[in-house]
């Protein structure tokens, strides 16, 4: 890879990120941390695997936020913004709802969790998961959270972000012409 091409992509990377409002960024990131973090607060609470529906459901309502952002998104801008600064923007949100429910979560396994943060094991086990689970000083039960806050809410968001951008699309132009794998030559 060439300075030059790299060059190039972190030019196009800082042009998009002037298009990026930060204090709404921040507000919905929050949002959508805090509409992950209320299912994971009663997960944490009966810290049973039978509950972890709990952090699907957060994940949902994290997806949910970064859908209803979008929404908002494209009824109050231009449609002279492009889908590519719409897709990085939504990423953007999703990068920082991500970030803040690790915090809030740390936060809410640290209070909840006595002996969370010393040396041995917690006071509060992750009950009924199954023997091939990741154990940590919980048995499970942050590795569970954390899995949830990080990964999952990264595949929902960026698969938001990525489709409904698309699919709110207004003015989206009539091409007649084949799509590029099927178009035939003339011969």
């Amino acid at each position: 890879m060439s300075f030059k091409l790299i060059w190039h992509v972190f030019a196009g990377l800082l042009h998009m990120l002037k298009k990026i409002n930060l204090k709404a960024t921040v507000v919905f990131g929050l949002v959508a941390a805090l509409a992950f973090c209320v299912p994971t607060f009663f997960f944490i609470l009966q810290a049973r695997y039978s509950g972890a529906w709990l952090l699907y459901l957060g994940s949902f309502l994290f997806m949910a936020v970064i859908a209803g952002r979008l929404m908002r998104e494209s009824r109050k801008r231009d449609v002279e913004v492009s889908t590519a600064i719409k897709v990085f923007a939504s990423h953007i949100v999703t990068l920082a709802g991500i970030v803040l429910a690790c915090i809030l979560c740390f936060a809410m396994l640290s209070l909840m969790v006595p002996g969370y943060l010393h040396a041995g094991m917690a006071d509060k086990l992750l009950t009924g998961g199954p023997a091939s689970s990741l154990k940590d000083k919980t048995d499970g039960l942050s590795v569970d959270v954390f899995m949830a806050a990080t990964i999952i809410n990264f595949s929902v968001g960026s698969f938001i972000s990525i489709i409904f951008p698309f699919f709110l699309k207004r003015n989206q132009p009539s091409d007649d012409r084949q799509p590029k794998p099927f178009h035939q030559p003339e011969q």
